[in-house]
């Protein structure tokens, strides 16, 4: 397992050797942390990593610069190893909560980052200035997924998505078209490897059908039916289901709403390349606000739901009842990478939306205002057109014919029931006509009344 925790961390510029203590680095300010910088070797202006070309780019000449390429590989980290280096170094050497001070190696200008951040430009000259994160955070991100997604591109895909927001203010548009907000950022993240092994007890469902005899009225007698029922039969199980995870993947930052940046997936880990501070060079960066240990319990709770799905394809089945699932976790590992977005944000009506797209595919995420104006006039709408429509049928006569197939029923319901009393009653009157019969039912019944009636 490669180490994870280096006695002295620096930054050393692509051009330049391995940075050396001098007479005159002994004299600078101990408040004043490491830093890199890369300028063009034709003009001395500023480069900056353009994703179209993959490599560093002067804007003022146009010359390119290779990126120094790694074939490093891309290390795991033991989770529990870490944990407990950390607990160490916190309580020996915790880091300093002082405000970083950057020195702009264009101008020489001091100033600071946000407390989360690490990489920018300088606020007087536009220098783009990456600087370490070890004096603020035990662990440094090694690897990295760079840009591929141009600004202008990102322009494109915002202003597309916007355009196409249903219910969303007119106002939204004027405010979203603002260049100078959409920012080109490293996210930092965790991802997690973990072998679990999840014993578990619970219940299997099988499903079966019962006939059930009821009583209910028909034409006004209470009848007897039989109906199926269907019954589940449970019967206690137990068993072990082993997942291993692989990259699960969690974000170390409190900047953006996890709704947002949870939903920026699929990232192609595949091509996580070794940290280099070439392909930062022009972009913000952000350092974890998430430690690694509070992010693996963010991580448990992704890997527990796919653990119950798995058991309850293990119990099988119909219906499944998990009591419990005791997960143990074994050769866990993590890395700490960074990933590419480009953020924009605006207010509207004094509450602020942000908007976040995926610097490598294009995908989009984002919190929008809704006009509920417009909602309540495509609620009329809606409404409008359901009247008419009824409006229309009514006319048509379409309700009046649903009410005669009713009364037509009720109609053949009674012709029915007279006709079973008529046969019943020339049935009887077929035993009156007989003598024997006559002479035997010699008491007058209705059936007198119904045969004078009918003149028998």
């Amino acid at each position: 397992m490669p180490q994870l925790f280096d006695e002295k961390t620096r930054f050393t510029p692509l051009s330049a050797e391995p940075i050396k203590d001098t007479d005159e680095k002994a004299r600078e300010d101990e408040h004043v942390i490491s830093q890199a910088h890369f300028t063009c070797e034709n003009c001395g202006s500023h480069l900056v990593y353009s994703p179209t070309s993959q490599d560093l780019l002067c804007r003022n000449c146009g010359h390119h610069y290779p990126v120094a390429t790694s074939h490093e590989k891309i290390h795991e980290y033991d989770f529990k190893e870490a944990v407990q280096e950390l607990a160490r170094l916190q309580r020996n050497s915790p880091k300093s909560t002082k405000i970083a001070i950057i020195q702009c190696p264009s101008c020489g200008a001091e100033f600071s980052f946000k407390d989360n951040e690490h990489a920018g430009d300088c606020p007087y000259c536009a220098t783009p200035v990456i600087a370490g994160t070890a004096h603020a955070r035990f662990i440094i991100p090694r690897s990295l997924l760079p840009f591929l997604i141009e600004q202008k591109q990102a322009i494109q895909i915002y202003d597309d998505w916007i355009g196409s927001r249903w219910f969303a203010p007119s106002a939204l548009k004027k405010h979203s078209k603002r260049n100078d907000k959409l920012v080109g950022i490293f996210l930092p993240y965790w991802t997690y490897d973990s072998q679990t092994t999840n014993n578990y007890r619970g219940q299997r469902g099988i499903t079966y059908y019962d006939r059930q005899v009821y009583s209910t009225v028909i034409n006004g007698r209470r009848v007897q039916q039989v109906r199926t029922v269907a019954r589940i039969r449970w019967t206690p199980v137990a068993g072990r289901v082993n997942l291993h995870f692989n990259d699960v993947l969690i974000g170390a930052t409190k900047t953006l709403p996890r709704t947002i940046i949870n939903h920026l997936q699929p990232w192609d880990l595949d091509n996580l390349v070794p940290y280099s501070e070439e392909y930062i060079s022009g972009f913000r960066s952000e350092i974890y606000q998430v430690t690694v240990d509070q992010g693996f319990l963010q991580a448990e709770n992704i890997m527990e739901t796919k653990i119950h799905r798995s058991v309850r394809y293990d119990i099988g089945g119909d219906h499944q009842r998990i009591s419990a699932v005791n997960t143990q976790h074994e050769d866990t590992t993590f890395k700490h990478i960074l990933l590419p977005v480009w953020s924009a944000a605006f207010k509207y009506r004094k509450k602020t939306y942000r908007y976040v797209i995926n610097g490598r595919n294009g995908t989009i995420q984002g919190e929008r205002p809704y006009s509920y104006i417009k909602i309540g006039f495509a609620m009329l709408a809606v409404a409008t057109v359901v009247f008419g429509l009824l409006f229309a049928m009514d006319k048509q006569g379409a309700f009046n014919q649903t009410n005669f197939n009713q009364n037509q029923g009720n109609y053949n319901q009674n012709d029915r029931r007279f006709n079973n009393e008529f046969f019943e009653n020339s049935f009887r009157l077929d035993r009156y006509q007989n003598p024997r019969v006559r002479k035997r039912d010699a008491q007058p019944t209705e059936l007198d009344s119904f045969i004078r009636f009918n003149n028998f």
